[in-house]
């Protein structure tokens, strides 16, 4: 019998070896309304077998996953929407909840919509009334709640008047534009009739209603 060489019975050994394959899908998301719902998604994943590493763009809202070689993309769908969401295979088809339509006949502009910039707030505010800058994006949950609040206001009180900026991300020119003092989101600047300038940080109700009420 003859001898085979090493480095051949090295090769003939991989060879024989099974082989196990990885493969990257996208899946667009809907139905989130934050960023964070994408947790809830990551821990239905977890428990798929086949899954790897799972990554979520909060800009384009989608899942970009690793699967094993023979796990069917119905496995993700189907774990979204043990999460609570719905998901499709592909890009370009993610988004977030729509924001509620505020009362009819509210003073209420959208500025920007996309993150570009808008110039000096003071010079955009509304003349005799409290003016609130509602600087959010869709991917963040609290500015929701600010949503929400400002919708009851505007509902109840014609002296006061909305505005509101998406940031979409705090690079944006947008973001930028305004400068050091967006931290974090929910943001807000209320300036009141007579011109003061308060700026509020996070959904802090109680300051917003004291701002409502400054001179």
């Amino acid at each position: 019998m003859k001898r085979v060489p090493a480095s051949l019975s090295f090769l003939l050994v991989l060879a024989a070896a099974p082989s196990f394959a990885e493969r990257v899908q996208v899946f667009s998301v809907q139905g989130a309304d934050c960023a964070e719902c994408a947790d809830k998604i990551k821990g239905e994943l977890k428990k798929t077998k086949g899954v790897g590493k799972v990554e979520f763009d909060k800009q384009k809202v989608e899942l970009t996953v690793k699967l094993d070689d023979g796990v069917a993309d119905d496995a993700v769908v189907a774990a979204v929407e043990r999460a609570g969401f719905k998901a499709m295979v592909g890009s370009g088809h993610g988004a977030y909840l729509p924001h509620p339509e505020y009362p009819a006949g509210a003073d209420v502009q959208w500025l920007s919509r996309d993150g570009s910039a808008v110039g000096p707030l003071p010079k955009l505010r509304a003349a005799a009334k409290y003016t609130v800058f509602d600087v959010y994006a869709d991917w963040c949950g609290p500015c929701r709640v600010v949503d929400e609040r400002l919708r009851d206001i505007v509902g109840k009180r014609t002296d006061v008047a909305v505005r509101k900026l998406n940031v979409v991300d705090f690079e944006s020119p947008l973001g930028k534009e305004l400068g050091p003092r967006l931290e974090a989101l929910p943001y807000l600047v209320v300036f009141t009739p007579s011109g003061k300038r308060i700026d509020i940080a996070g959904a802090d109700m109680e300051k917003l209603d004291k701002a409502l009420a400054a001179k």
